[in-house]
């Protein structure tokens, strides 16, 4: 419409042939057209879908699980969840947090999240991705630590040194970054209400960059020793990018180390329903 209007003001003020009018008229509509069609072309131009560098941050922040339908668990899982006592509910997931003096949470313990749980957290969701020449670096703002994602073709190995964020290789399928990973400990959880996982976890993981502030991920798992199926694909979750951490007031990621000296007050007030982030806080 306001195309129309310019065009009406411009036609009556110069008062031209009407053949040129309607050269003029035809060229514009051609011009616009052509405008429109080209667009999505224009704005794939402004982002290179290979280029993954920068803060993501998972929006909306959310505690979750790899999905809501957790596959059924091997004896040897279920004897393992049985020990967990978590701090959060999870009623879709049948978890309900344990009395506090019963919480056996690895983290409260100051140990590493690992992975995938340091995606799958309130307060931790939150990373920044650098790409070098045979690497692309994770690092997470909880714990203040990184995983090596390989891109220089080397192959998983068949038999790893355990670790808690375990051992990465990376390819691209088209535009999609697609991520193969062993080598896992056993000793963290998937996520905030226990979920287990063996040393034979396996995890595949896709990152497709949609447009220029938008960051798509997916997460399947493989444990043969604990799930009687894989659990996932996971939905699509969505990370924005960001300038910095939107839980720091200056630097651009939070220094969120779990510190010894002061894990015995550090988790004190943590909202057990799961909708808020007290933790974080360093509530004593």
């Amino acid at each position: 419409m306001a195309a129309a209007m310019t065009l009406s003001s411009l036609l009556t003020a110069q008062t031209p042939r009407p053949s040129a009018v309607a050269q003029f008229s035809s060229a514009k509509t051609q011009g616009a057209n052509s405008q429109i069609r080209k667009a999505p072309a224009t704005d794939a131009k402004s982002f290179d879908p290979h280029d993954l560098n920068g803060i993501w941050v998972l929006t909306p922040r959310r505690q979750m699980a790899i999905t809501e339908n957790r596959p059924p668990m091997t004896p040897w899982g279920q004897a393992k969840f049985g020990q967990v006592r978590s701090s959060w509910t999870n009623a879709t997931l049948g978890i309900k947090a344990a009395p506090e003096s019963e919480w056996n949470d690895p983290l409260y313990k100051c140990d590493p999240a690992g992975y995938p749980r340091t995606m799958q957290q309130i307060f931790g969701e939150i990373m920044r991705f650098v790409q070098t020449p045979s690497e692309l670096l994770e690092f997470f703002e909880w714990d203040h630590t990184w995983r090596d994602i390989w891109t220089d073709g080397r192959k998983l190995h068949d038999d790893p040194e355990p670790r808690y964020y375990g051992y990465s290789v990376g390819r691209w399928h088209g535009d999609t970054f697609v991520v193969d990973s062993n080598g896992f400990n056993d000793r963290t959880w998937l996520d905030p209400w226990g979920d287990v996982h063996s040393s034979q976890m396996r995890l595949k993981e896709t990152f497709r960059r949609v447009n220029r502030e938008h960051l798509e991920w997916t997460i399947t798992l493989d444990d043969p020793m604990t799930y009687t199926q894989p659990w996932g694909p996971s939905e699509k979750r969505i990370f924005d990018l960001a300038p910095k951490s939107p839980r720091s007031e200056y630097e651009e990621l939070r220094e969120d180390f779990c510190v010894w000296s002061d894990s015995s007050g550090f988790f004190k007030g943590a909202d057990t329903t799961g909708v808020g982030d007290a933790p974080s806080r360093g509530n004593k």
